[in-house]
């Protein structure tokens, strides 16, 4: 059979002549990388919904096979094409010296997905995946045919633009070079698990050129995310603590800090003053709180019959005058009720249709959408009024959004022209930098790493699992960026269980919930991760999610299961404070069940942890109690 080459002492690439075989030698390890062709193919898009925008889990079109291709050899390496019926769609093949990189050159607008270029296998043995899906898993398969599709961001998205096959003897990572206008699909075939990231049309731009590229590395989950981390360098995508500190001082205090939230509902059955003295009697002596305001545009709504938290001037200065206590709201801006007002109406974001675009309803409240660059200009007003004396801030869902796009034509922010998902993520950039919040340090729902520059600390992520469980959660996001952002639990997600927060809701990749404290402990001790805590406060619940139906309950101090999270999360606090600034050098697994599981920091801290329910032996470092961890002697 004909085959077109590209090759250097390290790669091997070749296509055959109808595309219908495209193979990566990784020479070093003697491996070869197979495309699978069923994953190799395109969506065409929706005739009665040509331009809908979001991914809601999956996108609900059909995945179609690529027919036979056109292999041409250019100066700048190989080109395929493929005549669809829809128009031709074409890809070109460069070798680099240790990555290959694919652009999807051309697509037509009638494609709304096309795969670039799609999953790989090693021609013999099994293989599993690593796929950052919240901090980070470890996927051997499993026994059902299924796949979903995704966005960049938290809750089940793509919290890095990367992942990666392990074979037996290699793995093979794969990094999407473009930041925008992407989707991760991941599944399993008969063949085994898959993941591909399709490319989608731009609602906006159309078809531009998109490039994912192929590095062959080591089976290894501590070498495959370091390489990912160098190649996040490489493009000018990472800035250190030290930078970050340059930039806003604040940042140095959240090292060895707690991070509380205290609910969204009002309640005058807490004195928040008082019990921040009592929690830094307890030996924490800097605490985060969030959130103390709720910032948004209007607080005439309820949740769970409650107004929402709104500390007063003085209950804000009296809490602020404990030492170490650093107050931040809930950036709620996102979003804005409909006061049937010109100038709310006037922010909203619009989609294609020319309309606003609902979102998050509780009760009889709903909300819609704001356009990016006016949260950023709403959030800059309110620090020079009622958000004035923050000292931190914890935004809603922004960084788990890959850049909204907005159809609004009297938006004079983005020139009265549709927003694209590329311009929606540098407003969001700036949304989290320091040009609109200050010296503050800046929280955000979700975890998107492109994100990472601008923002200190995202959110969600899932509890231990080992055995049997089919996805593992291993600290990929922290492998790459520990010396730059904090990947912390989701804000409801607390060490301590609370109201109707189950301590294990089961998310299709794993577990999360509130509670577990030790266990919640002993991987963020290995993670290098600060603890958090409910430990006061009012919050609302769901009678009925569907039905948008809720209930309000009270958290105090003295609740046995905060004081039992408190013993957890002391000592990680502590442990916080000496490696939080450090690089995360490596992980590995001790135990072949992988709850024995160990970390070591760029100070030369090491750390053992059992995630386990059981007590469990060490092979060097002798007996571990369920549910533990240890600093390990040098």
């Amino acid at each position: 059979m004909p085959m077109f080459t590209l090759e250097n002492n390290r790669l091997g690439l070749s296509i055959s002549a109808g595309a219908n075989r495209i193979a990566l030698d990784d020479r070093l390890r003697q491996t070869t990388w197979v495309l699978d062709p069923g994953t190799a193919g395109f969506r065409p898009a929706d005739p009665a919904q040509p331009y809908r925008d979001e991914i809601p889990g999956r996108t609900g079109l059909e995945r179609r096979d690529l027919p036979p291709g056109q292999v041409r050899q250019t100066d700048q390496g190989l080109v395929v094409r493929y005549d669809l019926a829809q128009g031709p769609l074409e890809y070109r093949w460069t070798l680099g010296p240790d990555w290959v990189e694919v652009t999807l050159n051309t697509a037509p607008d009638q494609v709304a997905y096309a795969a670039l270029p799609g999953s790989w296998r090693p021609d013999q043995g099994a293989w599993q995946l690593l796929l950052p899906i919240y901090q980070g898993i470890l996927w051997r398969g499993d026994n059902h045919l299924w796949e979903a599709t995704h966005n960049p961001g938290g809750h089940t998205g793509w919290s890095m633009a990367m992942g990666a096959y392990l074979g037996d003897r290699a793995g093979l990572l794969v990094t999407q070079e473009s930041e925008a206008d992407w989707a991760g699909t991941r599944g399993q075939r008969a063949e085994g698990p898959f993941f591909v990231f399709e490319q989608r049309r731009s609602i906006v731009e159309g078809w531009y050129p998109r490039q994912v590229r192929f590095y062959p590395v080591p089976a290894d989950i501590t070498a495959i995310c370091k390489h990912y981390r160098a190649r996040v360098q490489e493009r000018g995508e990472f800035v250190p603590w030290a930078e970050k500190i340059r930039r806003k001082p604040i940042v140095a205090q959240l090292f060895g800090a707690l991070m509380a939230f205290v609910g969204y509902n009002k309640t005058d059955q807490i004195d928040y003053a008082a019990s921040a003295r009592r929690l830094r009697s307890q030996g924490f002596e800097r605490v985060f709180y969030s959130s103390v305001r709720m910032c948004q545009r209007t607080l005439d709504f309820k949740m769970g019959e409650d107004d929402p938290i709104w500390l007063s001037d003085e209950e804000l200065a009296e809490l602020k005058q404990v030492p170490g206590a650093f107050v931040g709201p809930w950036g709620w801006l996102y979003e804005a009720l409909d006061d049937h007002s010109a100038a709310v109406q006037q922010i909203f974001r619009h989609g294609p249709d020319g309309r606003p675009v609902p979102n998050w309803r509780i009760d009889d409240f709903q909300w819609y959408e704001v356009c990016t660059p006016y949260v950023a200009a709403g959030m800059e007003e309110r620090y020079r009024t009622d958000m004035a004396a923050m000292d931190w801030i914890h935004y809603d869902v922004v960084a788990m959004r890959p850049g909204l796009t907005c159809f609004n034509q009297g938006h004079h922010l983005h020139g009265g022209r549709p927003l694209s998902r590329r311009q929606g993520m540098e407003a969001t950039r700036h949304l989290l930098g320091p040009e609109v919040n200050g010296n503050r340090v800046v929280s955000s729902e979700g975890f998107v790493d492109r994100y990472a520059m601008s923002c200190d600390i995202g959110s969600t992520k899932l509890m231990p699992r080992w055995g049997q469980a089919p996805h593992i959660p291993v600290p990929m996001t922290m492998l790459v960026f520990h010396d730059s952002c904090i990947h912390d639990w989701w804000e409801l997600h607390n060490y301590n269980p609370h109201g109707n927060r189950g301590e294990a809701e089961d998310v299709g990749v794993g577990v999360n919930g509130a509670g577990q404290p030790e266990k919640k402990a002993a991987m963020d001790a290995l993670y290098g991760l600060p603890p958090n805590l409910f430990p006061f406060g009012k919050q609302y619940g769901w009678i009925d999610m569907a039905a948008r139906k809720s209930f309000s309950y009270l958290v105090k101090l003295d609740d046995p299961e905060v004081q039992r999270a408190i013993r957890a999360a002391l000592p990680v606090c502590q442990l916080h404070r000496r490696v939080g600034q450090s690089e995360l050098v490596s992980f590995a697994f001790a135990s072949e069940d992988f709850a024995l599981q160990t970390t070591q920091f760029a100070d030369g801290t090491r750390i053992l942890a059992n995630l386990a329910d059981d007590d469990r032996q060490s092979a060097d470092h002798g007996p571990i109690p369920a549910n533990s961890w240890r600093v390990l002697e040098a």
